[in-house]
């Protein structure tokens, strides 16, 4: 039930916006106030019309404002009541960083944290052929237990380890990632989670390879820094200060050849007594991964905000993998509420941390992009990891991740003798293209492209037969959504008469994951999925001539729409 509290009159000066779009100051000022407890829980908000009546502004400037608001949890519409403060009391502002604000500030911190560690790696690489490598401890590398806690994993998190992977067997995880660089051609992937390639700027592109291969110096010949050239790092950390609110110090940047790369350095550092967390469902690939380094992971199922706080606790999990912007496949947004409860367990123990993949982030169609956590992280518990293979082209494997600055004094004391990954004159050509605004008009244009798309493959169905036996789910982001259909056929009935008419489908359970202990998650997702077979429609895989004829094969999939 909401308070009676009068309706909160909401005053701004709207000269002060400086560059920020008018909605998009009414959102960032809401919001602050509400984090404060200017504007306390339970308070009414002046109805659209009220309050862009009061501010002479547009309708639709102080409806994108709430919609924004909605979508991240801080207030919430009831029907014919209007619109009521969320409970976020448990909310703290990140303090202003280091010495000074934003990248500078940030980039202070992380050096002064780091700069013994940093002297350590120059003096490795001082002498190519003679690296110094952390020396493991026996019994690390024999994969110590739970109870050598002065040995093991994050239980010491001031002892710094370097711990191999174990030898394990085959899983039925790592036979699923196997097996799709041997899949078959299809008329079309609706598995495929990737952009067109046609949509990348090749000449520009082309244009800054060159010059990387011109260069009157012979710096890029030289061996690249183990976190990745310096150029890019600072590219990377000015353009998430600009679109996505972080102050995060270029030496806090870690580079890397694919997510995957860098998922294994994380759990190479923190040790192989570290038990992860994976939301349930999610991708298979980092259980997958998990279970080849030998670290236990459990997964933890999630509700309609998110994953459960209450079951990551009973997991008894250290380290949590998540994706609050755009949960896959769900879509989910975790909103403010969620996030505070996540930031509480965080904050309950030491060692623990949360691992936020914002892959697929900047494809939002309605409002600006979701706050990453990292942007409202007071106590250094967020390790941030994106890529640029979704965004760009998937040959292109660089992606990048963000270290709180005490885990980055770690990861240079037992993992900086690793090399970079990455080519120096890729590095360089991508900060190129990140300098001269060329990454983020690409974006624009991707995002409108698949906006047109997206809205084009919703008609096609709505009509199609399938109109008549399935009903669909979608958030206004990412590159896929989900088709929930009425029908008898078994889930590997409806696989194998895709398969037959060269449509290769891809369905909701293929994302359950298990550890293989007891499943008590079961009768969640068939309450969440209703008892219909959900299909996850990666639109992004679907060219766009061929969209029509994709819709009708699916159609002839279901005998029911006969």
């Amino acid at each position: 039930m909401s308070d009676n509290r009068s309706v909160f009159l909401l005053t701004y000066d709207l000269r002060a916006r400086g560059t920020s779009s008018l909605y998009e100051f009414l959102y960032q000022s809401i919001r602050e106030d509400i984090a404060r407890g200017v504007i306390a829980c339970g308070t009414k908000l002046p109805s659209k019309r009220v309050l862009a009546r009061h501010l002479n502004i547009g309708v639709a400037t102080v409806t994108a404002a709430y919609d924004q608001l909605i979508t991240e949890g801080f207030i919430r519409s009831e029907q014919r009541r209007g619109y009521f403060v969320e409970d976020v009391s448990n909310y703290r502002l990140k303090p202003v960083t280091g010495r000074g604000s934003g990248l500078a500030g940030a980039q202070r911190k992380a050096k002064s944290l780091a700069s013994v560690s940093h002297s350590n790696v120059r003096k490795r690489n001082s002498a190519p052929d003679q690296v110094a490598l952390p020396v493991a401890d026996p019994l690390t590398a024999a994969g110590a237990t739970a109870s050598d806690s002065r040995h093991a994993g994050i239980a010491d998190e001031d002892r710094p380890l370097a711990c191999s992977p174990s030898s394990v067997s085959a899983t039925p995880y790592a036979a699923d990632v196997i097996s799709q660089a041997h899949d078959p051609e299809f008329f079309v992937d609706l598995k495929a989670n990737r952009t067109s390639v046609s949509l990348f700027p090749t000449s520009v592109w082309g244009r800054y390879m060159r010059e990387a291969l011109s260069l009157p110096t012979d710096s890029l010949l030289r061996s690249v820094p183990f976190n990745g050239l310096p150029e890019l790092r600072r590219a990377i950390a000015s353009y998430l200060h600009r679109t996505r609110g972080m102050d995060v110090s270029p030496d806090c940047i870690i580079v890397g050849a694919g997510s995957e790369y860098l998922y294994g350095r994380l759990l190479q550092m923190l040790g192989p007594t570290t038990t992860f967390a994976m939301e349930n469902p999610g991708y298979k690939k980092f259980a997958a991964i998990s279970r080849a380094f030998g670290n236990p992971w459990r997964p933890v199922p999630i509700d309609e905000s998110g994953l459960l706080i209450d079951e990551l606790e009973e997991s008894g999990a250290d380290v949590v993998h998540v994706s609050p912007a755009n949960h896959f496949p769900t879509g989910i947004v975790m909103p403010i509420k969620r996030r505070l409860e996540l930031f509480e367990w965080a904050n309950r123990a030491r060692k623990r941390y949360i691992i936020e993949d914002d892959y697929d982030s900047e494809f939002r169609y309605n409002g600006r992009l979701i706050m990453p956590l990292f942007a409202d992280d007071a106590s250094d518990k967020v390790i941030y990891l994106n890529a640029f293979s979704k965004t760009m082209v998937p040959s292109l494997r660089i992606s990048y991740m963000v270290l709180p600055p005490k885990l980055l004094a770690r990861y240079v004391d037992t993992m900086s003798f690793y090399s970079c990954t990455v080519s120096s004159f890729e590095q360089y050509a991508l900060a190129r293209f990140i300098d001269e605004g060329h990454f983020e008009r690409h974006i624009n244009r991707t995002r409108n492209f698949f906006r047109h798309q997206r809205a084009t493959v919703l008609r096609a169905i709505a009509e199609s037969p399938l109109a008549a036996i399935s009903h669909v789910e979608e958030r206004n982001a990412g590159t896929h959504f989900l088709l929930y259909v009425r029908t008898k056929l078994s889930l590997d009935e409806i696989r194998s008469r895709g398969a037959e008419l060269g449509l290769n489908i891809s369905l909701f359970n293929d994302y359950l994951l298990s550890d293989g202990g007891p499943n008590r998650t079961t009768k969640r997702f068939e309450e969440y999925s209703h008892g219909e077979a959900a299909i996850v429609v990666n639109y992004a895989g679907i060219e766009p001539d061929r969209v029509d004829e994709t819709i009708r094969r699916l159609a002839q999939v279901f005998p029911e729409y006969a």
